[in-house]
């Protein structure tokens, strides 16, 4: 007995061969990328919600008391009409305001380093998850954009290699990001963490990035400039309020 014929209406990314496939450009697989890391770090603050709130209120708690140390120091040099340079000699030798500043940095170090490794961690059992071991060869976010993970003579990647890809992506960072912007090279479009790992990206269809995906990308532009003014805001409200409660305004 024959079997039935694909059906027409399959999915590119499924159905079509590797070798049908071209090299997968930047933008596609930073889109990709972008939608996989949101849903990982919704994950890892839904995960470690409640030790997330605890550092980040030890955090708060210790850029309170720097902010609170350096407003008496403004305050009490503007009382004695000291130079600007006195008072920059001061806070840097007052072993106070040393202390609120190293018990900031260790809290915002750990709150900062602790989710990054939980979120490295899901990082890896997703990526082994979906390219190793789904139909798919590919993350929902490459799926989403019609990519696939391949070697390269277009076969599943082994579990190994997956991980060696996955983490070798840390070379990428650590290179300032070198490793990825070695994406955009013609004709291959690999990355750094892809030559590691015998690994390239393929797409599926025309190539044509969707409305969508710029949308997207529009948006991370957005609400990157919206933290940045956000927070700036936020360290000068928290000093204005150190500086009215100590006196000096």
């Amino acid at each position: 007995m024959s079997s039935p014929a694909p059906s027409a209406t399959a999915s590119p990314t499924v159905a079509a061969p590797a070798a049908a496939l071209l090299p997968a450009g930047f933008w596609p697989r930073y889109m990709a990328w972008s939608l996989d890391a949101l849903l990982i770090a919704v994950l890892t603050c839904v995960i470690g919600a409640s030790h997330w709130r605890h550092q980040a209120a030890a955090a708060r708690e210790a850029y309170a008391a720097m902010n609170a140390r350096m407003a008496e120091m403004m305050s009490a040099s503007v009382l004695s009409d000291m130079d600007f340079a006195g008072y920059a000699q001061q806070l840097l030798a007052d072993p106070t305001l040393h202390a609120a500043a190293q018990a900031t940095t260790a809290a915002v170090t750990g709150l900062v380093l602790g989710w990054i490794v939980l979120f490295a961690l899901f990082g890896l059992v997703y990526e082994l998850a979906f390219v190793a071991f789904s139909s798919w060869q590919a993350t929902p976010g490459k799926r989403a954009l019609g990519l696939r993970v391949t070697d390269m003579a277009g076969r599943r990647l082994g579990v190994g290699a997956v991980a060696v890809r996955y983490l070798g992506g840390a070379l990428s960072w650590l290179t300032l990001n070198i490793g990825h912007v070695m994406a955009m090279a013609k004709p291959e479009h690999r990355a750094l963490h892809d030559r590691i790992a015998g690994a390239r990206v393929l797409r599926a269809g025309d190539g044509r990035v969707p409305l969508w995906g710029w949308a997207w990308l529009l948006l991370q532009a957005f609400a990157t400039l919206a933290a940045c003014v956000w927070l700036m805001r936020a360290m000068q409200a928290a000093m204005d309020a150190a500086l009215f409660e100590s006196g000096a305004i």
